[in-house]
């Protein structure tokens, strides 16, 4: 375990509309705004279709499986980082039948309304990279670490 401190520097809110991909627009506006990393604190709104990945199973090597969906799906909460610029955001969605998540992909599609906040930070330099983990009892793999330069 490791751990850093940050300071905020700006609070963003960023409204996505009624037909955009949620993943896309969120990459276009770090990129326009320049944020290299930051803190996404929450979002919430509603989905026309979405599409998430998720692991499998709790055994290394790591393996994905990808679902979608479509009509009437609330988000419940976005949280995750943006780190050298490339946002990873995780999701908790719900229909009538049950609350699912996983990671958000290109596919997720805002319907009524989609608003995301995000801290802005700095003080540390985030960066993300493989790296090779033998876990008794899970195997051998690689996965990606959170590092704090």
């Amino acid at each position: 375990m490791e751990s850093v401190s940050m300071s905020v520097e700006r609070i963003h809110i960023l409204r996505v509309d009624p037909g955009e991909d949620v993943l896309l627009s969120v990459r276009r506006f770090v990129e326009e705004k320049g944020i290299r990393q930051a803190v996404v604190l929450g979002g919430y709104g509603t989905l026309a279709s979405h599409s998430l990945h998720w692991v499998l199973h709790n055994r290394l090597p790591v393996e994905d499986t990808f679902g979608r969906g479509e009509g009437g799906i609330e988000i419940l909460s976005m949280n995750g980082l943006v780190v050298d610029g490339e946002p990873h955001i995780h999701v908790t969605l719900a229909t009538a039948g049950g609350a699912y998540g996983g990671h958000l992909e290109e596919g997720c599609t805002a319907y009524v309304l989609c608003e995301i906040f995000f801290a802005e930070v700095s003080g540390a330099n985030l960066s993300h990279r493989r790296v090779r983990v033998n876990v008794p009892g899970m195997g051998e793999g690689e996965v990606l670490r959170l590092e704090f330069g």
